[in-house]
């Protein structure tokens, strides 16, 4: 019935209200979820690794207490100010103002503001714990530690520092050794973070705090209609002349010092002082003026304007000078140039041999005894490269979609190398996306067997068993290592989920019971709520390694470090070189090279993930991490002494190194005309072999080195690398003497060489595009020689086959000697019947023109395209709507072939491959074009070059 009370209606609820709590209950949960979940990480982390986790924690809340107390805590309890809370305070003031109000009514006065007492204690400590993070550095942390257990790092030679602009070196790199070493470390670890902070205390401090006295101050004058303008000039003046002097400080600590800097920094440092007098002049007067006369301007800037002529003028004049004089004024600094460098890249313990190089022929009744007589050489040469040994090894995975090569590394095994093949753990792409958690997870969590092992001089693959009785891989690298963690309920029972029911027995991870487990996935929640899991985290070893051991460099130069596979004969191992790297444009003379040393390896477990520290090295960091980690190192265990191999990326870096720094008289760096280089597209190759002065055949690494900027192909040297521990790292350095009558030819004129042998001519033609392989230069005998295999297939090939061995002879005194055979002992012996007459040579290599046919021409430059397995066209017209040329070269003579090649190969890598795997090729007069066709935005267009090659 109808009523007046029932013609209310009930009010609407309150939707918004329920979509705020549950917008806050989201947040909640995710806050929670996310906070939760790194806090198990956290907990397990302490549980499974302990020390190695909990130390790098602890050195870098070191650093973070010392860095953010020298940037962020004010002791000047009696100004008591702060910029957070006056900003906090002045922002409240104005959202509480009338509308009707003057907004500069509400800006309080900075300098008049201040905290409380207690409340200015709690915000410097408050500060630390909100914002210390940014401070975060455990190089920092760690020397600091060191250095209150009373290691000096050099602290006590910094005063030397601030002399060394003012005074004029000798010309001895000496000097730079005595004064500049020993405070290295103190100036790479310890002194850039404090500079860092104090930097920006003094911008915070000094350049901001005063900046909003300023404008408070005069915001707050304006209103009382007495602004003071000399007063805050003189704030000004001071926040320059300090930002100024802090400038000229730092100009100490620089990489380079010459004959001018004394003038910078005095002249830097004067300009900081004037400011300050200025200021303080200014302050006094402004007791009385509110305004500076225009002279008092013009005294300013003049006064700084004359300072900087002058340091301009006199660094002017000095490097006119300095032209004409160079080795008299810049030879000093020169000199320490070198010291410094020579001592970050261990040159002094370079040996410098000088190698006498000769041609010399052998009696012909006596070359088969030369050859038994150096058959130590001889059987252990590397005939198999990478590419060859990882085209005959991949078939050995056959038809398995889930794993896939890693890396295939170079090893010793009883004095014999091996290419070893390690692999990991992929997903097949076959698994659906619905099937991919409980894959990655439960199923795919090791590689069954992760090594495949191929001799390297004889290309037979053996196997790995023999020396990887431990060939299933849970800790490893690349792959689903690096993706994921792996895992198991411990309630399997005699059912497993794993690659082909592996059961996992090994000490690597940990159980995590619910509720632990639920946080850390959520899918255990509803799969397994009453059961605990075995994790596997950080399988991936480099991870690993960072996780636990973040001190050390594990990418150098934009690579990933080599990990090595090794075995004790019943467990594997990976070989992880630890080696330390510090910037150094805080040392004197470093011109920015890095500090870079080997510590030690570390040796990590394939099967359980456990870590082994080895230590090798001896600088000042070793001592300290040493000294820190004492408990958790090794003595190297004998059965990895013939297994253990030098970094070859600290190697190549000392070779950049020496090819600079080898020069130590001034005259000759500065005229940098015998500077060395490493041959473009060369590697360094480890091998078994004997150069002049071992007595026996050892594993070492060869790099050669050819004179930069030579219009020759000639080798300056080649430097080789120690592997055997009790020589480790030792590095040697043949030199060819620059007046040598013999030259020692160069990767790419044994190239040529053997490209103008005619028997290797007529070979090359029935082995249809044979592959070169690597040319290695080895000293047979009292002959120095490049060995090069020859494939008929290369890497892309199913199957990679020997089709001969070529024997090069690296001494060249106008003529190439070549020697082919099935086996390096034949071609050595096909060599040496060359060099002694027996057999014809091939053509004398001093004519500087040899003209090829126009046929001969155009079958060189298909043959590149074929090598690269690229489809040629050759169309009678081209009709594309636009055209670009990429470039133009002329190919007539036998000297111009390798600028082709380049051109060629740079055009096919820039323009082909990543598109296409087809050209086009056609002629306009005396030009072969040469083109690919992109289509952009619906557009064909051809690219293509030119090279004029004749009638």
């Amino acid at each position: 019935m109808y009523s007046a009370s029932t013609d209310k209606q009930a009010p609407p609820p309150d939707a918004g209200k329920y979509v705020r709590l549950g917008i806050i209950a989201v947040i909640g949960i995710a806050i929670f979820a996310i906070v939760g979940n790194q806090a198990v990480i956290l907990s397990m982390n302490f549980t499974e690794f302990g020390d190695q986790f909990s130390k790098p924690l602890y050195y870098t809340l070191v650093s973070t207490i010392i860095l953010s107390s020298i940037a962020l805590i004010r002791v000047n309890i009696g100004a008591r100010s702060s910029i957070f809370w006056y900003g906090l305070n002045t922002a409240i003031g104005f959202l509480g103002r009338a509308p009707q109000q003057n907004i500069s009514a509400n800006i309080p006065s900075f300098r008049e503001y201040k905290l409380g007492t207690p409340q200015f204690v709690i915000w410097q400590i408050t500060k630390v714990l909100l914002f210390g993070a940014f401070f975060a550095n455990i190089m920092f942390g760690f020397a600091a530690i060191s250095f209150i257990d009373g290691n000096s790092l050099g602290i006590e030679h910094l005063p030397n520092l601030f002399s060394l602009p003012f005074v004029t070196p000798e010309t001895d790199p000496n000097y730079a050794a005595e004064n500049v070493v020993p405070m290295i470390p103190a100036l790479v670890i310890l002194i850039p973070p404090v500079l860092a902070a104090i930097g920006l205390r003094l911008v915070l401090y000094v350049g901001i705090h005063k900046i909003i006295d300023v404008i408070t101050s005069f915001i707050k004058d304006s209103n009382e209609g007495k602004p003071r303008y000399l007063n805050y000039v003189s704030t000004i003046e001071t926040v320059l002349g300090i930002g100024i002097l802090w400038a000229g400080f730092n100009l100490f600590f620089t990489d380079q010092i010459d004959y001018n800097t004394r003038y910078v920094i005095g002249g830097t440092l004067v300009i900081g002082f004037a400011l300050i007098a200025f200021s303080i002049v200014d302050r006094i007067r402004a007791r009385v003026l509110t305004h500076m006369f225009k002279r008092d301007v013009i005294i300013r800037f003049a006064t700084i304007l004359v300072i900087g002529l002058i340091v301009g003028g006199v660094v002017g004049v000095n490097n006119s000078i300095a032209d004409a004089k160079k080795i008299e004024y810049l030879g000093p600094y020169t000199a320490q140039q070198i010291g410094v460098n020579r001592y970050l890249g261990e040159l002094n313990n370079v040996q410098e041999n000088t190698h006498d190089v000769k041609l010399q022929s052998v009696s012909p009744n006596n070359i088969k005894n030369y050859v038994g007589k150096h058959s130590d050489v001889l059987d252990v040469i590397r005939v198999w490269d990478w590419e060859a040994a990882f085209a005959k090894l991949k078939p050995e995975i056959g038809l398995i979609p889930y794993v896939d090569f890693e890396d295939n590394d170079i090893l010793r095994f009883n004095n014999t190398l091996y290419w070893t093949a390690s692999m990991k753990p992929i997903l097949p792409t076959s698994v659906s996306l619905e099937n991919r958690w409980y894959n990655e997870h439960l199923v795919y969590t090791h590689v069954p067997n992760g090594f495949l092992t191929l001799e390297a001089t004889d290309g037979q693959i053996v196997d790995s068993s023999e020396f990887f009785k431990q060939r299933e891989i849970y800790y490893g690298e690349g792959g689903l290592f690096e993706q994921t963690w792996s895992g198991y309920p411990n309630s399997r029972g005699e059912t497993s989920a794993e690659l082909g029911g592996a059961f996992y027995s090994g000490i690597g991870g940990l159980d995590v019971s619910p509720p632990l487990s639920w946080i850390f996935e959520p899918n255990f929640l509803l799969s397994f709520p009453a059961e605990s899991v075995h994790i596997m985290r950080y399988k991936d070893v480099n991870d690993r390694m960072e996780t636990l051991y973040p001190y050390f460099l594990y990418d150098l130069f934009g690579r990933e470090l080599d990990s090595l596979p090794v075995t004790d004969g019943t467990n594997s191992y990976w070989l992880v070189p630890l080696i330390i790297g510090f910037d150094t444009h805080d040392v004197p003379w470093s011109v920015g090279n890095p500090y870079l040393r080997l510590v030690g390896y570390a040796l990590i477990d394939s099967y359980n993930g456990d870590i082994q520290l080895l230590k090798t090295g001896d600088d000042f960091f070793t001592e300290m991490f040493a000294s820190q980690y004492n408990d958790q190192f090794k003595p190297i265990p004998t059965w990895l002494q013939e297994q253990i191999r030098y970094p070859v990326e600290l190697f190549n870096w000392k070779t950049e190194m020496y090819n600079i720094y080898h020069v130590t008289d001034v005259e000759t760096f500065i005229q940098a005309n015998q500077f060395y280089e490493i041959p473009r597209g060369l590697d360094t190759y480890y091998v078994e072999a004997k150069p002049p002065g071992f007595e026996q055949t050892e594993f070492l690494g060869l790099l050669s080195l050819e004179l930069r900027g030579s219009q020759g192909r000639n080798l300056a040297g080649y430097m080789v690398v120690e592997n055997d521990l009790t020589n480790l790292g030792n590095l040697q350095f043949y030199e060819v003497p620059l007046n040598s009558t013999t030259k020692l030819i160069g990767p790419t004129a044994v190239r040529e060489a053997l490209d103008r042998d005619p028997e290797f001519a007529q070979l090359k033609t029935l082995l249809r595009n044979p592959r070169i392989g690597d040319n290695i230069l080895y000293r047979v005998g009292e002959h120095d020689i490049y060995f090069i295999p020859v494939y008929t297939a290369g890497a892309g090939g199913v199957v990679a086959q020997l089709g001969t061995i070529a024997a090069v002879g690296a001494a060249f005194t106008g003529e190439y000697y070549v020697g082919l055979g099935e086996t390096q002992e034949e071609a050595f012996e096909a060599y040496l019947k060359k060099v002694s007459g027996v057999a014809p040579t091939s053509t004398t290599a001093n004519s500087d023109f040899i003209e090829l046919d126009k046929t001969d021409r155009v079958d060189i430059i298909k043959s590149i395209f074929t090598q690269e397995e690229i489809t040629i066209s050759e169309p009678t017209s081209i009709q594309v709507p636009l055209s670009f040329k990429e470039g133009e070269i002329f190919f007539f003579t036998e000297n111009d072939r390798e600028d082709t090649i380049e051109f060629l190969n740079t055009f096919i890598d820039d323009f082909v491959k990543p598109r296409s795997d087809r050209i086009f090729m056609w002629q306009e007069e005396n030009n072969l074009n040469i083109g690919t066709i992109v289509v952009k935005d619906g557009i064909p267009e051809m690219h293509y070059v030119s090279i004029e090659v004749g009638n």
